[in-house]
């Protein structure tokens, strides 16, 4: 990389940090402007102290950072960024985007919602048929097919502690798309509730990965 090069992308770095990270080598900043900003790690006293539930989001290879709670609205959670980006959950699964690529508007089950029946409790030799709405592509009422596969048990480290959790994915089929893709669900059975403390969702073709992990939890979903 030519010197003048590498020290413009230092001179970026400077500014995109201002005053949000400390810094203290030239080394670092180096490691910066090449390789981009760090994924977003909260130590487990400023998780406790950020005083609203969150979640960190990682799309694609972007770097992985927070965003806060905005709204509950019945079974949907809506997690807003200051920089305009949406995403709204339902049990769990992303069912609304906005400000990304490839924006999803509404995903709606035909008939029993395996998200809200729990995915611990499908039935692995269930298609279950939904409809989905993509307003980035002007498609509306697009038929898709879901089914799920329960598989291992892990000890992840999700939202400060240790958890026994589940995972199940979801072969998902949007034939309207030309789609067909797994999606990747981390479940824990808690007090008879299921809890997905982390998923890996892709939301249309040629898209990466949006990973969603719990950081702070919302308390009526404990």
């Amino acid at each position: 990389m030519r010197l003048s090069k590498l020290l413009l992308l230092v001179f970026l770095a400077t500014q995109i940090l201002g005053c949000t990270q400390d810094y203290k080598s030239g080394k670092e900043l180096i490691d910066i402007a090449i390789n981009g900003l760090p994924d977003s790690h909260l130590t487990e006293e400023e998780r406790l102290s950020l005083g609203f539930a969150a979640i960190y989001v990682k799309y694609g290879q972007h770097p992985k950072t927070y965003i806060a709670l905005a709204k509950a609205i019945e079974d949907e959670r809506v997690w807003a960024a200051s920089d305009g980006i949406t995403i709204v959950t339902r049990h769990g699964q992303i069912v609304r985007t906005d400000g990304l690529p490839f924006a999803s508007s509404g995903v709606y089950f035909s008939q029993e919602n395996p998200f809200e029946l729990g995915l611990l409790s499908v039935n692995e030799d269930t298609v279950y048929s939904a409809t989905r709405d993509f307003i980035s592509e002007g498609m509306f009422g697009v038929d898709s097919l879901s089914r799920f596969t329960i598989n291992e048990v892990s000890t992840q480290f999700v939202a400060g502690k240790e958890r026994q959790l589940q995972k199940v994915t979801e072969q998902l089929t949007i034939p309207d798309l030309e789609l067909h893709t797994e999606n990747h669900y981390w479940v824990e059975l808690n007090s008879k509730k299921q809890i997905v403390w982390r998923s890996e969702q892709q939301l249309g073709p040629a898209q990466p990965t949006l990973l969603l992990e719990s950081l702070l939890p919302y308390f009526d979903d404990i």
